[in-house]
């Protein structure tokens, strides 16, 4: 008698995706290279369509290229990464001292370099988990690429017309001539699998990204490239030098930038205060604590922090950014720039120094009797960070670890 298989659920499947991508990218990194086209991209591809993630929206969909997912990883890499067949992954290894200009993605701090016009090096500081983010969304990427080049065939597998003219249209953008933006919509609605309206506001999404490449170009390059690989044998390839390989896994940035942590806090005489200590989603914690007071001039209304901080992140609005960092500076913020090479910023907030006049109301500050306890404050209504330090070994364990 055969016993039946029992059905696995939603997040068993989850879970075994999860390990099979950890394990999958560990092997590729210490084999140094794989191609997305053969066994090794495949797999990682198959094992991304089961996981699913919501950023990536519809990527199980065979035909409607994800939009949203597109916009959402081209704002965390380098510019011009569509263009390039050959992406490797390094750690710092001087090319920073080097004429080539560094591309930094607008949404991670990253460095990139362009090498020619086919290859590109990005720079990891961050361990094992930044490398699997970059080839995590490499993969989604090569997923859509694959879509936009079965789009542009017809049932007999010859390029669609539409095709032939958006790659008129690109060369257009890039000499800065004019062209019919509309038609230009209707020609990527056929190869994005989407409708007009859905294309025309991805497109003007894009294009308030100033370090992002505009649809049209990133539809044709990734199409082209899928194309070259597919009908010309011309293999994308991902490596990982010997330099990045050898030194994942030790925290070598981590511990340099946890020394740096603590040389400030020994500086200011902070090193057995309770602090707040940010070192993720920067501006959210900033933008919380300070920019409502800081912008309520500019934001007319009756705003909420959370209408206020939605209005900062729109681009008609970038220039009060700075209007909340310096109000921030002058009441207990202290910000420390990395130099440590892993490009991971840190905010400094005492508590004792608030001015709870200029603290937003909705978090119901109530500045605490002994200043030197500060944040312990029940009514304080704020959290202690401590994850970033904690992370990094020797220097992290140094650090006093309050509340």
């Amino acid at each position: 008698m055969t016993i039946p298989s029992p059905t696995r659920s939603r997040a068993q499947e989850s879970r075994a995706a999860v390990q099979r991508l950890y394990i999958a990218m560990r092997h590729l990194l210490i084999r140094g290279s794989y191609k997305p086209g053969g066994m090794s991209g495949k797999t990682l591809m198959d094992s991304l369509m089961v996981l699913r993630p919501e950023i990536y929206g519809s990527i199980t969909d065979t035909e409607r290229v994800e939009l949203n997912g597109l916009h959402y990883v081209f704002q965390r890499l380098p510019r011009g990464i569509e263009e390039c067949r050959f992406i490797r992954l390094i750690t710092r290894e001087g090319y920073e001292n080097s004429h080539f200009p560094p591309i930094v993605p607008p949404k991670r701090r990253r460095n990139a370099y362009r090498i020619d016009a086919h290859e590109l090096y990005i720079e990891m500081t961050r361990g094992r988990s930044d490398i699997y983010d970059i080839l995590t969304h490499l993969t989604f990427l090569y997923a859509e690429a694959n879509k936009i080049y079965r789009n542009s065939l017809d049932s007999k597998g010859r390029q669609k017309r539409e095709w032939r003219l958006l790659a008129e249209i690109v060369e257009h953008e890039r000499k800065g001539e004019d062209f019919s933006r509309e038609t230009a919509y209707t020609y990527l609605s056929t190869l994005l699998g989407r409708t007009y309206d859905e294309v025309v506001a991805a497109c003007r999404r894009f294009a308030t990204e100033e370090q992002v490449s505009s649809l049209f170009h990133i539809t044709y390059w990734l199409g082209h490239l899928a194309k070259q690989e597919l009908e010309e044998d011309a293999d994308r390839e991902v490596s990982f030098s010997s330099s990045l390989r050898e030194k994942t896994g030790h925290h070598h940035y981590g511990e340099l930038w946890a020394e740096a942590v603590k040389a400030l806090l020994l500086e200011r005489g902070l090193i057995e205060r309770p602090l707040h200590i940010v070192s993720a989603n920067l501006h959210s914690v900033m933008n919380t604590l300070f920019a409502p007071a800081s912008t309520a001039q500019k934001l007319r209304g009756n705003r909420n922090v959370f209408d206020v901080a939605r209005a900062l992140s729109q681009p008609d609005y970038r220039h009060l950014r700075p209007l909340v960092t310096e109000l921030a500076l002058k009441n207990g913020m202290t910000e420390l720039v990395d130099t440590s090479g892993s490009n991971i910023g840190v905010q400094l907030f005492d508590t004792a120094a608030f001015d709870p006049e200029l603290v937003s109301r909705e978090l119901k500050y109530v500045p605490a009797a002994d200043p030197k306890q500060a944040p312990r404050h029940p009514g304080d209504g704020l959290c202690l960070w401590r994850a970033g330090l904690r992370k990094y070994g020797r220097a992290a364990a140094a650090l006093p670890r309050a509340g």
